[in-house]
């Protein structure tokens, strides 16, 4: 059976005046985006079984939301992203650091959430197409390489203010370069 899920994904801004992004608006776009895809995988004839891990700390601390077991036998972990200008902008977001500015020196910067999930696949939710872009993990880093390789200095990188104590350093790598299969909702 089919869930309810919202159609329309409203557009969230990271606010460098929000207390955290984890909360508040940015939240609840986020989670409208997570319930869509998590919806179409219900419904979607490759998928015979979806598990939701969001509830669990490991696994959100892995950049993991879900398990998905397919027809051939195969469980693949999944992140769920929702990017407003995926599908628009004719580039896919791979976040490369994340800078804390009140941690400890030694705890200032990790890894993007692109470089660090062990996750096979990325889910991207696109609310203003009403799609889903299905990438592998593999083929995002891949894509990246590629990109940043052919334009070197020329690569756009996109500094985010993403909270008051949290910005991020993410490539926006043209959707040439990253192959991807598009789902329509």
């Amino acid at each position: 059976m089919r869930s309810e899920v919202p159609h329309a994904v409203s557009r969230a801004r990271p606010q460098n005046s929000c207390e955290r992004s984890y909360n508040g608006h940015y939240m609840k776009a986020g989670q409208a985006a997570e319930a869509r895809v998590l919806g179409w995988l219900e419904v979607h004839s490759g998928v015979i079984g979806v598990e939701d891990l969001r509830g669990l700390r490991q696994m959100r601390e892995a950049d993991v939301d879900c398990s998905v077991q397919l027809v051939d036998g195969r469980m693949v972990l999944a992140e769920i992203k929702s990017d407003w200008h995926l599908g628009v902008s004719g580039n896919v977001l791979f976040e490369t650091l994340r800078i804390n500015h009140t941690a400890p020196p030694d705890r200032a910067v990790t890894l993007g959430w692109s470089a660090r999930t062990p996750a096979r696949w990325i889910l991207y939710y696109a609310p203003q197409k009403d799609c889903i872009y299905q990438i592998s993990t593999d083929d995002l880093r891949s894509g990246l390489q590629a990109y940043t390789s052919e334009l070197r200095s020329r690569s756009r990188l996109s500094y985010v203010e993403t909270d008051r104590i949290k910005s991020t350093v993410n490539v926006l790598i043209p959707e040439r370069f990253v192959a991807h299969r598009v789902h329509e909702l």
